[in-house]
Formats: C-alpha cells, structure tokens, sequence
C-alpha cells in the first residue's frame, strides 16, 4: 500500500497505473487448496440431528434449579447464540414400571391390565419434550423400546432375554398403541418407530432383549399389522434393525427372507465395524446412537481444553462421514446417545450434571453437533462438496426454495491451512461463519465476504467451521 501511494505522488500517469492496478486485484486471494461446492449436484434430504432423552431427563426435572434447567435445555434447543439447535429427539418406550424404577412408563391395556390403561407415567421424557417443543415447535421424535415389558419374556425380567413368540401381537399391540397415544392424543411429531434398541446385545444390568434374524423378520411384520390396523402406519416411519454396528445391520437386512420390505428407514449404531455396503442399500438411513464408551479415549474431561477438543473433532468426523458415504443413499441424520447425563465419568453425554452441587458442565461435543445442526436444517439437501486437501473433510447442504447453500469444514490436521471455497451464489455478497476449536464454541464469527461466490479461509489447526450463505 506504501508504494502506491508512493506512484500516486509521482504524477498524473503514475495515477493511472495504480488506479488499473486497483481495479484489476481481486478480493479473494487464490490459495493452493481448494474447496468446492456444486449445487447441480443432489443427494439425500437431511433429517436433522438430535439425542436421546432417557432416563436421565428425570434428573433434569427433579434434581436441577429451574434456572440450569432453563439454560441446559436452551443450550440444547435454541438456535441461536452458542446454543447447539437439535432438532430431534430420540425417545425410550420404557418397559419398567413405576415401582420398578422412579422413572418408568410401563402402560396397561386390554389384555394385561383388566383393560384399563395408565398414561400418568413418563412425566419426565414428557416434560423434556414439551420444553424442547417451546424453543423448537417442529420437533421431530424417535420412539425405541430398549425391552418388551417383562410379562412379555422368556426370562420374565425386562434385563435380558428374549421376546416370546407367542407374545409377538401383545407386543406390536403394545407400540402401535403407544405411537398412536402420544401422536394423536398428546401431539408429539413421533415419526420413527424402532423395533429395539441394539437388537443383537443382550445385558442384564439395564433395560435390553436378543434378537435373531427371524425373530426380528417376524416381529416387523406384526409392528406393520399393529399400525396398520390403528390407522397411523403412513404416519409413522418402521426402523430396523438398529443394530450396534454397521456390520451387524447388514447381517440382520441381509436375513430378513419376508418383511424386509416393510423397512421404511435402516436404524444403526456406530461402535466398531464400519460396512459400507451398508449404504448401498437403498433405503432412508438413521445414524440413531453413537457416544464415546467405548472408544479409546472415552473419560468425560472438558477440564482438559485439548482432550475435549479432540473428542469434538472425532465426532465431526462421524456425522460427516456417516452423511456422505453412499452418496444419494447415505444417513439423513445422526442422534448422540444422551442429551444429559447424570454425574458420568464417561463421554456418553452433552451435558453433564452434578445433582449435589446443582451446577452442569458442557462438552465440546455439543459444540461440534451444533456446527452441523445450527446450519443444517431438516429438509435442507445434501450437495456435492469436494476438497483438495485430505485433512480438511467437507459436507455441503442446500435450501431448495432458495438455492442458498451451507458448509461444513472439519480440519482434522495439527497444523492451519489456509483453501479458497468456490460454489456459493454468485449473486450472495456474505456468508455467516460459527467455530469451534480449542478456543472456540460454537463461536460466532465476522461473516466472511463472497465474490464470485467465493472466498479464501484459513482454518485453524483441529477445528470445525460452519458456513451458511446469506
């Protein structure tokens, strides 16, 4: 700039020069990555991201002041501020009876209970869903038992065992009167319902039941006829297998000889075994549960910036590629495991509480969740988004009405890197920008400006990046 200045004071052809010079530079400085949007390009239309209610909501209730109630569930919902915008939640059919278990919603009906019928229970996934639905009125719901009640079992317990055959009506009576009592009569948007959570693992230290594969391919067709015959089955979506691990989804849809078909949306976790063939398969897909237990680095440690951050990276990573892979037939959502935990010592919760000191403690992993469902609205399409570099991983989304395009930036690498992003509307002068990194959470930056429908970024060492086109 000194020079020009300089060329300015030399006279009136000097002047000129430099005006030319002015004009010809442009605002965006060519880097030598590159990322790339393509518009033209569709995929699948995103469902949204969200979490699991569960148990521990009954401590949010009971056990939390009504001012961190108010923040944690506006930290959770509100899309707005650092605040995360889930728009999903994913719901236990709880088989505990109340005194069971404080926290149980075992229902009655004709057939098991003199025919009468008790919806006094669930207060809490109830209360938790009536909050969410005041920051965000088009929340949508994901019903999952994790066990048939225990009437229903072989081994008489709701820990553990098997789902009797004979029991197969009861039970497909027994969801689809549930689905049909919160959808019609209490007004929640339930618009999955599962066949059990983690059919393939049996433990008997909480709330579970073991499928085989014709088990589970008997059990759908009587979920069907249940729906069906209350009048709700175009409403509701029939999830399956929801197993533990892509790997072993495939090995229940790869054994389904007789009510495949009746699969509107493939439900599966992500602990090991990743197969994508997976998503070769053509129909919706749901990423429903993934959290850190199990993982190498699993402790919840938000005391310790770069620990935190990292588990924040790896999760990004997750939904990213759990979105992307199989192009058009990839997952169109991604729940965390819980929303809120009570008192963990593991990473298998957004927000953690401490019930004695009434105080909570947010992960960084919400931050990373927030990057995606902040800017990622249900209904918004995937579109193609290329990088050049290997260590930056990129999702893009558009809005159809609009044609408004969104961006997801992941830089896994240790060290900054500087891409020039292309494929925004050329006709858009600015996009909004949040961060998250070891410094950042859910940060609302200085919107970047466009020209040309671009603009050069660096992206700072193990970070996440949003960006939403104006």
């Amino acid at each position: 700039m000194k020079k020009r200045w300089q060329w300015m004071n030399q006279g009136t052809g000097a002047l000129l020069c430099a005006i030319m010079v002015a004009v010809s530079v442009s605002p965006v400085a060519a880097a030598a990555d590159t990322i790339t949007l393509t518009k033209a390009t569709t995929y699948q239309t995103i469902d949204g991201f969200g979490a699991a209610a569960n148990k521990p909501v009954y401590d949010l209730q009971h056990n939390m002041s009504a001012a961190n109630q108010s923040a944690i569930l506006d930290k959770l919902f509100l899309n707005s501020g650092s605040n995360a915008g889930l728009t999903m939640i994913r719901w236990e059919i709880n088989p505990f009876k109340l005194s069971e278990d404080p926290s149980g919603i075992e229902i009655s009906y004709c057939g098991w209970n003199n025919c009468t019928e008790d919806w006094t229970t669930d207060a809490h996934q109830r209360w938790f869903a009536d909050q969410a639905l005041t920051r965000y009125s088009p929340m949508q719901f994901y019903a999952v038992p994790w066990s048939p009640p225990s009437w229903m079992k072989d081994s008489a317990s709701v820990k553990g065992g098997h789902l009797l055959a004979a029991k197969y009506p009861n039970f497909a009576s027994y969801v689809a009167r549930w689905v049909e009592k919160y959808r019609n009569d209490f007004g929640y948007n339930i618009r999955w319902l599962s066949i059990q959570n983690e059919a393939d693992y049996e433990n008997t230290s909480w709330a579970s039941a073991r499928y085989f594969n014709a088990e589970m391919d008997s059990v759908i067709g009587e979920v069907d006829a249940a729906l069906t015959a209350t009048g709700i089955r175009s409403q509701v979506k029939l999830t399956a297998p929801e197993a533990t691990s892509e790997n072993v989804a495939m090995n229940f849809l790869n054994n389904m000889p007789t009510n495949k078909g009746l699969v509107d949306y493939i439900a599966y976790h992500n602990y090991g075994n990743n197969n994508n063939s997976l998503y070769a398969e053509t129909k919706p897909k749901l990423l429903t549960e993934y959290n850190f237990k199990d993982e190498t680095n699993n402790l919840w440690n938000p005391g310790n910036t770069t620990y935190d951050n990292q588990q924040a990276v790896d999760l990004a990573v997750k939904i990213q590629r759990a979105l992307t892979i199989g192009g058009v037939n990839a997952a169109r959502g991604f729940f965390y495991w819980w929303s809120v935990g009570s008192n963990e010592s593991l990473a298998q919760q957004l927000i953690n509480m401490d019930t004695t000191n009434n105080s909570y403690t947010v992960s960084k992993v919400l931050y990373a969740m927030g990057n995606f469902s902040r800017v990622i609205r249900p209904g918004y399409v995937r579109i193609a988004a290329t990088s050049s570099n290997p260590s930056l991983l990129v999702l893009g989304t558009k809005i159809n009405s609009t044609g408004k395009a969104q961006l997801i930036v992941i830089n896994t690498s240790s060290s900054d890197i500087t891409a020039t992003i292309s494929g925004f509307s050329t006709t858009s002068t600015a996009a909004s920008k949040l961060k998250t990194s070891a410094t950042d959470n859910l940060t609302n930056m200085t919107d970047v400006t466009l020209s040309g429908g671009a603009f050069t970024q660096t992206f700072s060492a193990k970070s996440i990046y949003s960006f939403s086109e104006k």
